[in-house]
């Protein structure tokens, strides 16, 4: 969706984009968001910053309106982006063990004994 030329008024919404800022507004994920309207993480947080609309303070979404409107997220939207990126990391880790572990099953290949004599 392209942006109009900056004038004095924000674009006119679409019932979804509409239906997507209220829910950003009353503190729903970015998911949850995308799962029941179609809107892009991308639009939203434009749309988001052109409507003057903030998700509540303390989250991920709320770090994310910061970084759309150009400031410096505040100190508890900080800390939500931290704790999401290192919950993120932490699945990543647990899922590369698994993964090598499956490609080794696949592929036939098992760790060698050590013999005893």
């Amino acid at each position: 969706m392209e942006t109009p030329a900056i004038t004095g008024q924000p674009p006119a919404l679409t019932v979804g984009q509409a239906v997507a800022l209220t829910l950003l507004r009353d503190g729903y994920t970015q998911r949850t968001i995308q799962a029941r309207t179609d809107v892009t993480p991308d639009d939203l947080y434009r749309l988001a910053a052109l409507h003057d609309i903030t998700a509540p303070h303390g989250t991920t979404e709320g770090h994310d309106c910061h970084e759309a409107r150009g400031e410096d997220p505040c100190g508890p939207c900080e800390i939500a982006r931290a704790r999401a990126d290192s919950r993120a990391r932490a699945r990543q880790r647990k899922t590369i063990p698994a993964a090598m572990l499956r490609g080794r099953l696949a592929a036939g290949t098992t760790r060698r004994r050590a013999v005893s004599r």
